[in-house]
C-alpha cells in the first residue's frame, strides 16, 4: 500500500466512524433537506434508482413508494450504523423494493446504463475523487437518465472563518470540504466535464441565528477535522490550537447582533441529465 492509499484508507476509516456516531440522524433538518432533493425530479413507476450515501434511507424509502413494486431502489452507504437504522425503518414499513449495500462508493461498480435516476443528498464533498464519481454515475445512468444531488456553498457554516484564522494565526492551509462544489459554476463545470447536460441548480437558504455560546461551540478548536484533502491541524501544538480557538471565539463575539450570530447555510439542489441517444 503506497502513501496515498494509506492516507485514503485512514480517511475512509475516519468518515465511517464519524457517521457511525450519528445514531440520532433523522430530524426535521435532515428529512426536509432530503425530501426537497427528491422532489427536484419527477419519478415514474418502475424506475431503477441508485441512492448514494443513503444513510438512514430517507430518500430511498420515499422514492420506493413513488416507483412502486415494479421499481427498485439500491441504497449504498459506507456506515454500517446508518444502514442499520435504514434497515429497521424499511422493515417497520414492510418495504420490499429496496436493496441496501454497505460499501465505499469508490469500491463499488455497476454495469453501464443501469439506472434511471441517481440521488446523493449532501454527501458529494466527502468523496475523495469527485470528478471520477461523476464519470462513473454518467456511465451507470441510462441515456436520458438524471442525477440529483445537494451540496453547500463555500460560504456555509463557519468553515470559511476557521480556514481564515488557521491561515492568519498559524500559517496553515486548512482544506474546506465545501470548496470543490461550493458555487453553482463549480458544480456545472464538474458535470459538464463528465458529459452531463440540462443542468439546473436551485439555491435555498437554510441558515439561522445562534446564541454566542452555541456559535462558539460549532468548533471546539480540536484536531477532529475530517477532510479527504488531509488534516493539517494534527501538526499544530496544543498552544497553537488554543490560540486559533481564542481568535475564533473573539470573531464570533464580533458577529453578535440583537438576533444572535448568523450562521449561513446555503444549499444547492442540482439536477443534470445524461444525453439521450
Amino acid at each position: 500500500m503506497n502513501d496515498q492509499q494509506l492516507t485514503n484508507n485512514n480517511y475512509k476509516q475516519q468518515i465511517t466512524a464519524f457517521f457511525d456516531q450519528r445514531t440520532q440522524y433523522d430530524n426535521d433538518f435532515t428529512y426536509n433537506r432530503a425530501i426537497k432533493l427528491l422532489e427536484s425530479i419527477t419519478l415514474a413507476s418502475g424506475e431503477k434508482i441508485l441512492d448514494v450515501a443513503t444513510g438512514t434511507g430517507i430518500i430511498a424509502i420515499a422514492a420506493s413508494e413513488i416507483i412502486g413494486d415494479k421499481g427498485t431502489v439500491i441504497g449504498v452507504d459506507i456506515s454500517p450504523v446508518m444502514l442499520k437504522q435504514a434497515k429497521e425503518k424499511i422493515a417497520a414499513a414492510q418495504i420490499s423494493n429496496i436493496q441496501l449495500i454497505e460499501s465505499d462508493i469508490d469500491n463499488i461498480t455497476f454495469p453501464e446504463n443501469s439506472f434511471d435516476t441517481i440521488f446523493c443528498s449532501s454527501s458529494i464533498p466527502w468523496f475523495t475523487d469527485i470528478p471520477t464519481v461523476f464519470q462513473n454515475w454518467y456511465s451507470w445512468l441510462k441515456p436520458g437518465g438524471k442525477i440529483a444531488f445537494s451540496c453547500y456553498s463555500q460560504d456555509s457554516f463557519f468553515t470559511p472563518l476557521i480556514v481564515q484564522l488557521c491561515r492568519e494565526v498559524c500559517n496553515i492551509f486548512l482544506p474546506d470540504w465545501n470548496s470543490i462544489t461550493g458555487t453553482p459554476e463549480k458544480c456545472s463545470t464538474l458535470l459538464e466535464t463528465a458529459g452531463f447536460n440540462n443542468i439546473k441548480i436551485t439555491k435555498e437558504q437554510l441558515g439561522h441565528y445562534l446564541t454566542v455560546e452555541t456559535a462558539k461551540n460549532t468548533w471546539q478548536g480540536d484536531r477532529n477535522w475530517i477532510n479527504p484533502q488531509g488534516n493539517p491541524l494534527t501538526k499544530l501544538s496544543d498552544s497553537q490550537l488554543e490560540e486559533v480557538k481564542i481568535a475564533y471565539d473573539l470573531e464570533i463575539e464580533k458577529r453578535f447582533t440583537d438576533k444572535g450570530v448568523w450562521q449561513d447555510i446555503t444549499i444547492f439542489f442540482v439536477v443534470a441529465e445524461k444525453p439521450k441517444i
